[in-house]
């Protein structure tokens, strides 16, 4: 090259060297950026699954409480006249739930009437509901409705910020008698439903209307500026949110060392290659000031040897970033497009799926859908990210070497690099953040004493089974049953044997199971409920015959007088309809209820049927 041509190539090389440590510097930060926010997505949607989770486990435990309300209102045209039966079954209600602040009847007249508890609430005997009062349009909405109805927050008569339950109270003419007022004391009702939550890792605020109600969970102060939200109805009321922060520890687990280490690698990385420019600098600068005499060549020889030695430097230092990635907890591979093939893969790849590298490598190649059941469709979706320029979490099961799945969530970013294509895989287990969301969900529909399902599960499985056999026309049964005396035998012994009985009885109900679908249910309380599909009349009542056989087998004692057999028996009211667009599962369930009512009246330890009126 002549003379003044190496001149100017030299001159312009400190420009092109700044130029380059610039251009690497951003993507470097590019690169970082990209890993950072993949993982603060992942954070996000993790912590928005747990919202929701913990969101509808707080309705589902606040509508036991307003089903048991529900349910002693339905007995209002028993009670309106028999102020005792009310205030035990009222009592008997304040007993099983700590979270009312008092049960009360309210008449025709908004005059409050009968009160319990009266001690603690003695500032609201008589009083009278005006148009003044906050809670007053819904009143007038629940009476019109005819739906009970959950108020906003108030300041209480009492004294403090609650909550009122309104039931529209009926007669059996129809004629509307007043309302059953279930009062809740705001911070009574938020630390009951907040402490059965798993929350202990999270930063809670229960808020109504923008107004935090409540605060619980971990101590520590939130550690990002983010949050997530979900929608709590309550009582039909639904200006309740539950919002959860972000804690040092949610992040800790969400993240990890990945951005940092490919940020250290790619710095390396570019520092290296900036000082290999920078003594390639050098030695032409010496080289121009040598002559094209031997001179020159030795120096040209001994600059090419210090070039070798700084090779051997940034191949060891590669090697030890590469050792760095090889023992990261992640899954990392990267796939390099037209063509396609794996360009790289860290040692969790193949060691977490019980393969050498070779072994891998080979397998993908031959045949990747003996490592990833669904490979061919997913490089589909991962062809589509080059017209979308992006990022995206996809969830996939990888197939072990002996056999077993194993869940994996894989971050995928998108980068071109030399005119190819290529994308940077990250895949992290995720098996324990699967199970606590298949175990919350399992928890959702089993109550927590008997073992059976709850509440919640009876509703889901009758409405489906009504749809089911409303299209096949086949008759549907409902058995719904009580413990007889169950106050008196918890108030002679205890509830702790109480517990025992019911546990006992969930045991005995199970067994009485003779077909597949049949499902024994925790109604609430010492009531159950047992579904049987395609169950007609006498099929209801040779079942509630079994029920009986096995209740009396379990042989428990119960110590009131007024026993007969002296043991602990249950009644039972049956129930079978063809489902028809006229009717609905709650007429089915009014049907079994009023025949349970009337196996109780008519000496308990029975069954009746609610059609036939037969007896057992």
């Amino acid at each position: 090259m002549p003379a003044p041509a190496i001149e100017r190539y030299v001159k312009k090389l400190p420009a092109l060297i700044v130029v380059l440590c610039c251009a690497l510097a951003i993507a470097l930060f590019t690169t970082w950026r990209a890993l950072h926010l993949a993982e603060q997505q992942q954070a996000r949607a993790r912590l928005q699954l747990e919202s929701d989770a913990l969101a509808q486990q707080i309705e589902t435990h606040f509508k036991h409480q307003t089903d048991s309300l529900i349910r002693l209102a339905r007995r209002w045209p028993l009670h309106h006249a028999q102020r005792d039966l009310w205030n035990s079954d009222a009592e008997q209600l304040l007993r099983d739930y700590n979270s009312f602040q008092a049960i009360e009847w309210l008449d025709r007249h908004y005059r409050m009437q009968w009160i319990e508890p009266f001690k603690g609430n003695e500032a609201v005997a008589g009083f009278i509901y005006q148009p003044s009062h906050p809670n007053y349009p819904v009143i007038l909405e629940a009476k019109a409705s005819g739906q009970p109805h959950l108020s906003n927050s108030f300041q209480l008569a009492q004294g403090g910020l609650g909550l009122v339950y309104y039931i529209p109270q009926y007669l059996a003419n129809g004629e509307f008698d007043g309302f059953l007022l279930g009062i809740f004391r705001v911070e009574v009702l938020l630390n009951d439903l907040i402490n059965i939550l798993p929350s202990n890792h999270l930063n809670l605020r229960f808020m109504e209307n923008n107004q935090v109600l409540f605060s619980a969970g971990a101590a520590e102060l939130q550690a990002a500026d983010w949050s997530v939200s979900s929608q709590v109805s309550l009582g039909g009321n639904s200006n309740f949110r539950l919002t959860i922060y972000p804690t040092r520890h949610l992040l800790n687990d969400a993240t990890t060392q990945l951005p940092m280490v490919v940020t250290t690698a790619g710095s390396l990385i570019a520092l290296l290659l900036c000082s290999s420019l920078w003594l390639a600098f050098r030695g032409a600068q010496r080289s121009r000031q040598l002559s094209y005499s031997n001179r020159q060549l030795h120096a040209e020889i001994s600059r090419r040897q210090k070039t070798e030695e700084t090779l051997k430097h940034n191949q060891a230092r590669l090697k030890l970033i590469n050792d760095m990635t090889d023992h990261s907890h992640d899954a990392l591979f990267i796939i390099g497009l037209r063509p396609m093939e794996v360009v790289y893969l860290n040692r969790t790849c193949w060691q977490g799926l019980g393969y050498s590298e070779q072994e891998l490598r080979a397998l993908i190649q031959i045949a990747p859908r003996e490592v990833m059941p669904d490979a061919i469709k997913w490089l589909t979706e991962l062809r589509s990210m080059l017209h979308q320029q992006g990022n995206a979490i996809f969830q996939k099961r990888v197939v072990h070497h002996d056999g077993h799945t194993v869940p994996l969530e894989v971050s995928v970013r998108h980068l071109r690099r030399m005119g190819r294509d290529y994308l940077i895989c990250v895949g992290r287990n995720n098996s324990a953040q699967l199970q606590m969301a298949a175990h919350l969900q399992q928890l959702s529909h089993q109550d927590g004493l008997t073992g059976l399902f709850n509440r919640r599960y009876f509703d889901k499985t009758l409405i489906s089974e009504w749809r089911r056999l409303r299209r096949e026309q086949i008759p549907l049964g409902l058995l719904m049953l009580d413990v007889d005396y169950f106050k008196r035998f918890n108030d002679e012994l205890g509830h702790q044997a109480g517990d025992d009985a019911l546990q006992q009885l969930a045991t005995a109900l199970n067994s009485c199971l003779m077909r597949e679908g049949d499902c024994v249910c925790r109604y609430g309380g010492e009531e159950f409920a047992v579904i049987l599909p395609g169950a007609d009349g006498d099929r209801c009542l040779q079942a509630a015959r079994r029920v009986h056989e096995a209740v009396a087998k379990l042989g428990i004692r119960h110590p009131h007088t007024s026993v007969e057999s002296g043991l602990l028996t249950v009644s039972i009211g049956a129930a079978s309809l063809v489902p028809a667009p006229e009717w609905s599962p709650h007429d089915l369930i009014r049907q079994a209820d009023l025949a349970l009512y009337r196996a109780k009246t008519e000496g308990r330890n029975r069954s009746e049927l609610s059609d036939a009126n037969t007896t057992m």
